[in-house]
């Protein structure tokens, strides 16, 4: 994964998203990969640096065994874009390594800021991802009011657990930019 500065943001490239750990046999199982990403623009201050601002955008892998073929979505602040379908996951991937130039300006000419960029990848049961999906249609209310039922949430808590057992994984990366004057 790498972050390179631009005049109004950066350009973030991930590579081989899909083929860390055990994420390309999880997915042929069945099991979906989540991409969290956060790019963090900081300001260098003489004794500890400050978050100026931050941008996130999700994206999901998944694989249709039915179909026999890979879906990427792509959920940012403001919109949800859907690609594929990938016949191969080799494919699939290079969807995902394209590189993404992200908005996200200095506030301040003349100080020095660099950016970070945060992925964390996870790869979901089940019940992760009908929750994810009704996410990514917009269907927030239930999580936000406290109106889920106690049972789904310890049933979503096995689900998990029994993911994790079977190889399900979590992964952290981070990279940093050089440093630039805004």
């Amino acid at each position: 994964m790498s972050v390179v500065n631009a005049p109004a943001g950066a350009s973030i490239t991930a590579r081989r998203m899909l083929s860390i750990g055990k994420t390309r046999e999880l997915l042929l199982n069945g099991f979906p990969a989540a991409f969290r990403f956060r790019l963090e623009l900081w300001r260098e201050g003489r004794f500890f640096d400050n978050l100026d601002s931050a941008v996130t955008w999700n994206v999901l892998a998944m694989y249709d065994a039915y179909s026999k073929t890979y879906q990427i979505v792509r959920r940012g602040a403001r919109d949800t874009e859907s690609q594929g379908p990938f016949q191969t996951i080799e494919r699939a991937e290079a969807a995902l390594e394209a590189t993404l130039p992200v908005h996200l300006p200095p506030t301040r000419s003349g100080a020095s800021y660099y950016y970070n960029v945060v992925l964390d990848i996870e790869t979901l049961s089940f019940t992760d991802l009908d929750e994810l999906q009704r996410w990514l249609r917009g269907d927030l209310r239930p999580a936000v009011r406290g109106e889920r039922d106690p049972v789904s949430a310890v049933r979503r808590g096995i689900g998990t657990l029994l993911s994790r057992m079977l190889g399900g994984e979590r992964r952290h990366f981070e990279a940093k930019s050089v440093s630039f004057r805004g």
